[in-house]
């Protein structure tokens, strides 16, 4: 039992430890390549991101693909529930999960900061400074889009789908989401990071597709890169009040469109 344990351990850490010393290695490669000195790394951070990111989706991928092809209990009862579904309407859950992880994580946002929890976390603040300090593109395309795509591959992917089949799905829900928060390295990271990882487990269960996830984590990322760099949602820092109106009114509409996911009201209008 415990040589049976330990193996379980290991097959779910190894992929995370490979992407991280991937991804350390390609930045490490690319730093030296392109002369990146001290005082500039954090302009090019987001830039470094994107190249290891866009490294390690092949790799992540094929892990994915390897436990599909493996048929575990986490891949065929997903694939069953796809093949249950009735109706062609796959993009309206999908659009529901970007949007309800975009209205999620603002509301998340807006919380952590109101309630002061920023000031408490140097790391965050160092982590959120370099993510916003270079190229508005690198943002879009690595933070916005490529990061979330690789992160779900491998948190939600591998590390909660082998979850499910050793300790359940509820079980791996909420290991899942603290090792993904936990992995961010800061309180507010975890915090944030944590509840979103809880949600993006939710969509994966509920579309039936990893690509539900991506769309929630996606939808959340970019209009986080949106907000910092086009100053379009700064109206509602004018006030407390307004602060904490628009917050409530946003959980309130994501609180509402996972009621629509869990219920799957789109399946009885497809065709």
């Amino acid at each position: 039992m415990k040589q049976n344990a330990f193996f379980k351990v290991w097959n779910l850490l190894y992929p995370i430890l490979l992407y991280y010393v991937v991804s350390n290695i390609v930045i490490a490669l690319a730093v030296m390549a392109l002369g990146i000195h001290e005082d500039t790394y954090a302009a090019h951070y987001t830039m470094l991101q994107t190249m290891a990111a866009a490294v390690c989706l092949p790799v992540l991928y094929r892990f994915y693909r390897s436990d599909q092809m493996v048929q575990t209990v986490f891949h065929q009862r997903l694939r069953n529930a796809r093949d249950e579904e009735q109706g062609k309407k796959r993009w309206v859950p999908l659009l529901l999960a970007a949007l309800c992880g975009a209205l999620a994580g603002m509301a998340l946002n807006n919380l952590i900061g109101a309630v002061g929890l920023v000031r408490f976390s140097p790391g965050y603040q160092q982590v959120t400074a370099h993510f916003f300090a270079g190229d508005l593109l690198f943002e879009l395309l690595g933070l916005g889009i490529l990061v979330p795509v690789v992160e779900e591959l491998l948190y939600r992917g591998i590390v909660y789908g082998r979850l499910c089949d050793w300790v359940g799905i509820q079980r791996a829900a909420v290991l899942s989401a603290v090792i993904f928060g936990g992995l961010h390295g800061n309180v507010v990271q975890l915090l944030y990071a944590g509840s979103i990882g809880l949600l993006l487990v939710f969509f994966l269960e509920k579309t039936h597709r990893l690509s539900g996830a991506i769309a929630g984590h996606i939808g959340a990322n970019l209009l986080t890169v949106l907000r910092v760099e086009t100053g379009m949602f700064g109206w509602m820092e004018q006030s407390k009040a307004v602060l904490w109106g628009v917050t409530l009114l946003m959980a309130a509409a994501s609180a509402g469109l996972v009621w629509l996911l869990w219920r799957g009201g789109w399946k009885k209008d497809a065709d």
